[in-house]
């Protein structure tokens, strides 16, 4: 199921929700790694990137900070 959530100066946010039979954790994680390779490798055919705001340790590993 995908629902998509209103529409921000970014983008437009997307919410994937996803089930499965399995009850075993490596099979679950297999089938999410599965789920988001593949939307990652088609955004191209429907000319759209993802995007995620970077935050904390993201951007102080971005910068080199004199001391």
């Amino acid at each position: 199921m995908v629902r998509q959530l209103n529409p921000t100066t970014e983008g437009l946010p997307l919410e994937i929700y996803c089930f499965t039979d399995t009850i075993t954790w490596t099979e679950y994680e297999n089938y999410q790694s599965y789920i988001f390779d593949h939307l990652i490798a088609i955004m191209s055919e429907f000319e759209i990137e993802a995007f995620q705001r970077p935050a904390g340790i993201d951007l102080r590993s971005s910068f080199k900070f004199e001391k």
